[in-house]
């Protein structure tokens, strides 16, 4: 008698591997480089290589994995940023969910930056950045935002503060907050009022620490 098959549970353990696989060239990735190879994260999955080549059959398979998962974690951050009241909020939300995009996923912009060389045609403009650039113009009619504000500008804005999150605590704690708020101030009218900065500042011999560092938090 044939033995009965069982195509959903082997269908589960494969989603599974996949997304145990992910898991941990992320986590590799971010403190040894984009090059680990797949030896190494089967060795340390406990699962047999041929398991990761059956998923990934190359490198930029892997690569190209993680980076079409952040795409889906950044259109659930947009969703997030689009439940803000429009306007000023919006705008704000975009910049703190950038922020907190890199905390989570710092190797993101190594992944991002891979991808645009070896795979252009994978790189798209985010489907929700056009409702980015409804909030600033709405934030502009409501006065809160200054008038010659683009919406580029915001997102380098976002994009060189969440560089700041490779910095090393408690240092990162107590510079992105006056870093956000100082690019808060420069967004607002001339004539809206300062809000005080948040925290101390840095000492000044924190500089040399944080221009020595690699760039990985």
């Amino acid at each position: 008698m044939p033995q009965p098959t069982h195509p959903r549970p082997r269908r589960r353990d494969a989603i599974r591997n996949r997304e145990r696989i992910l898991d941990h060239a992320e986590k590799v990735f971010e403190t040894d480089g984009l090059e680990v190879s797949f030896h190494r994260i089967a060795e340390d999955l406990g699962i047999g290589v041929g398991t990761v080549y059956r998923h990934f059959p190359d490198r930029d398979a892997l690569i190209l994995g993680l980076y079409e998962r952040y795409q889906q974690r950044i259109d659930e951050l947009g969703d997030d940023v689009l439940a803000q009241a429009p306007g000023m909020p919006r705008v704000e939300r975009f910049i703190d969910a950038t922020v907190a995009f890199s905390l989570r996923r710092p190797v993101a912009r190594r992944i991002a930056a891979h991808v645009a060389r070896a795979h252009p045609e994978y790189v798209e403009t985010s489907p929700w950045a056009e409702h980015v650039a409804v909030a600033v113009r709405d934030a502009q009619r409501d006065g809160a935002l200054r008038a010659d504000t683009t919406v580029t500008d915001i997102a380098i804005l976002a994009g060189m503060l969440a560089d700041l999150t490779t910095i090393d605590e408690p240092r990162r704690s107590i510079i992105v907050p006056r870093m956000r708020a100082y690019i808060l101030d420069a967004l607002r009218p001339a004539d809206d009022p300062r809000p005080p900065l948040p925290t101390n500042s840095p000492d000044i011999d924190d500089i040399a620490t944080i221009a020595h560092q690699d760039g990985r938090a």
